[in-house]
């Protein structure tokens, strides 16, 4: 489920003698562990979720950070749960020394460890029975989200209008980058104590933290009405029964004026962006362009689309055609699965297509509340758009077929009978002269049809910035035209 990465990304063992990281054991850290904090966490006012978390301080001036969390929610009928822990140590000057996370979405699990080493994060990721070690450069210890309630009880004075740059990375997404943390305001609080807001953008995403001078956390809120408020552990841990869980698909609908109709027949399409500027869509002619506050989107059909031999051999395209920590491409099982498929294939358009059918065909339509992993994904044949989405570009880069992942939105009236947009992934296949065309898995279309208005190109670490529009985003259907030339900005 695409909103997953917003749960994941607000909240936040497995052993193998042959790892290189120790895992944390708090037993040999001779201190006790802190109380901890609950809260509830609400999707638009509605419980989806709790989260917890504990801080510990060290001998040597370091610092200890517990974190769990649980969501509970439901998509197109189906109730999808999740679980996730993590365990955090910080140095002396609040930055991340070492950390352990764990995922369960059922029947996916997902763990890793980190620790930095001169000037890199050395990281072990466990996916589907397999161990990866990646090394992240990162110049200095980076800040984490269990860190920064932490940093924030180090800062010696806190005034409003303060800036802060930070290093960051994000465990769930595997992404490293710099956020900005700004100390927006001040509230008093009934009992005459001061509160302080602070406001931190990561990847383009604003969050607002209500936060005591020693980092207590009392709220906090994120993009598209995400939210986690102070609650004792029996409230927090209180989640909706089977009957009432939240439809965080439905809830999430990005309204339309109209009714559109069928559109799988949909080739082409106008529409007035509102709610967020228009730059907030990729501008990614021929098929989608940007133009004033519009966004034209025409696909090829597929008889359209030029004859080209299966597998790429454009040294431009050849970052498409590589493995990475979620698309196992190199793997044994993908590769072997995707030369089944495309046994005797030999054009692009052909294997595409006969990936798409396959894909559709294999994959259980299951919504999923956890981190999207191809190799997983063809072992437990199930999942939502982002499983499909890993699988196939697993698949077709496995071939030597050039694809990436793209999400924004798509038109569906089988969510909501009146027609809306839903948030959505799906891949994207580069054919030559004509561009990167998108198929759709999850549907089942080759190409896919005129309504995926893309937001992100890219993974997970990409995928965050669609928080910045959750929410906010609208569309008007407009008459189809010309779709002129000029660059969007």
């Amino acid at each position: 489920m695409l909103l997953f990465v917003a749960f994941a990304a607000l909240s936040i063992g497995q052993s193998d003698d042959s790892v290189a990281i120790s895992p944390i054991d708090p037993k040999a850290l001779e201190m006790e562990i802190g109380e901890k904090e609950w809260f509830g966490v609400y999707f638009l006012d509605q419980k989806v979720g709790y989260a917890a978390t504990s801080r510990s301080p060290l001998k040597d001036g370091g610092e200890l950070v517990h974190t769990e969390a649980a969501y509970t929610m439901a998509a197109a009928g189906q109730i999808a749960r999740s679980v996730l822990a993590s365990s955090v140590l910080l140095d002396d000057q609040k930055r991340l020394s070492q950390f352990d996370f764990f995922l369960s979405a059922h029947p996916v699990r997902l763990a890793a460890r980190g620790e930095y080493r001169e000037k890199q994060l050395v990281l072990e990721v466990f996916q589907a029975g397999e161990k990866q070690q990646l090394e992240l450069p990162m110049e200095v210890p980076p800040q984490v989200g269990a860190s920064l309630p932490a940093w924030v009880d180090s800062l010696e004075f806190i005034r409003e209008g303060e800036v802060h740059e930070l290093p960051y990375f994000d465990p769930v997404s595997l992404s490293y980058r710099d956020i900005t943390v700004r100390v927006d305001s001040t509230e008093l609080l009934p009992n005459g104590e001061e509160a302080y807001w602070f406001e931190r953008d990561f990847g383009g995403v604003t969050t607002r933290s209500l936060m005591l001078s020693n980092g207590e956390l009392l709220r906090e809120e994120s993009a598209m009405g995400l939210a986690m408020k102070r609650e004792t552990a029996e409230e927090a841990r209180r989640l909706p029964t089977d009957d009432r869980v939240v439809d965080v698909i439905a809830l999430s609908a990005v309204p339309l004026d109209k009714n559109i109709g069928d559109a799988r027949e949909r080739e082409e399409i106008r529409l007035r962006v509102l709610g967020i500027e228009s730059s907030g869509l990729l501008h990614d002619p021929p098929l989608q362009s940007v133009v004033g506050d519009e966004v034209h989107v025409r696909v090829p059909s597929a008889d359209s689309l030029p004859v080209l031999p299966l597998a790429s051999e454009d040294l431009e395209l050849e970052a498409f055609v590589k493995t990475g920590p979620f698309l196992m491409v190199d793997h044994a099982e993908i590769m072997a699965q995707s030369r089944e498929i495309l046994d005797g294939v030999t054009d692009r358009v052909s294997g595409a297509e006969a990936l798409n059918t396959w894909v559709h065909g294999a994959l259980k339509k299951v919504p999923t509340l956890g981190i999207p992993n191809a190799l997983e994904v063809l072992r437990v044949g199930q999942g939502d758009c982002n499983e499909h989405t890993a699988l196939y570009v697993a698949l077709a880069r496995a071939s030597g077929i050039p694809a990436r992942i793209a999400a924004g939105v798509v038109y569906s009236d089988r969510i909501a009978e009146e027609g809306a947009f839903f948030y959505h992934a799906w891949p994207e296949v580069h054919f030559g002269e004509a561009g990167w065309i998108p198929v759709d898995p999850t549907f089942g279309q080759f190409p896919a049809d005129a309504t995926h208005i893309k937001i992100v190109e890219g993974g997970l670490d990409k995928q965050i910035a669609i928080m910045g529009v959750m929410g906010r985003l609208g569309f008007e259907l407009l008459k189809p035209q010309q779709v002129p030339d000029a660059p969007a900005r």
